[in-house]
């Protein structure tokens, strides 16, 4: 449906120690989503909260959650996520549900990753082809 989005930050936030995150910490934000040929299409909330440290390697996780508000209705996205793949410049998977409008009931993913960590990333928004789409 989109792709090659510009994620532009407008707000962010957090009170993780990123030298040593922990469990109960969390972070949160706001992005514009900028379509190249036709400008702003909507915007991103979202949080992110670290819920444990694998036990097989120590790794902490993170649950995200967010909101995606365009044009024509909004979107969720929910997904777990390693912790260092945040802010490592990897493409994210997330499961996404259309939540309202022209996307409601209909199932795809929202892919991203930062380009300029805190100002910029890069986003896909799919979903799948159905008899009803």
């Amino acid at each position: 449906m989109y792709e090659n989005l510009q994620e532009v930050l407008s707000d962010f936030g957090a009170d993780i120690d990123f030298d040593n995150p922990k469990p109960g910490q969390r972070g949160w934000y706001t992005a514009d989503l900028i379509d190249p040929e036709q400008g702003k299409i909507g915007t991103v909330t979202g949080d992110y909260r670290l819920v444990f440290e694998r036990a097989s390697d120590g790794m902490p996780m993170v649950y995200l959650t967010e909101i995606l508000s365009l044009k024509d209705g909004e979107v969720r996205v929910e997904a777990w996520a390693e912790f260092p793949s945040l802010s490592s410049g990897a493409w994210l998977y997330c499961p996404a549900v259309g939540i309202s409008g022209a996307y409601l009931g209909r199932h795809g993913f929202r892919q991203w990753r930062p380009v300029e960590l805190g100002k910029t990333a890069e986003a896909k928004i799919v979903f799948y082809t159905s008899p009803m789409s």
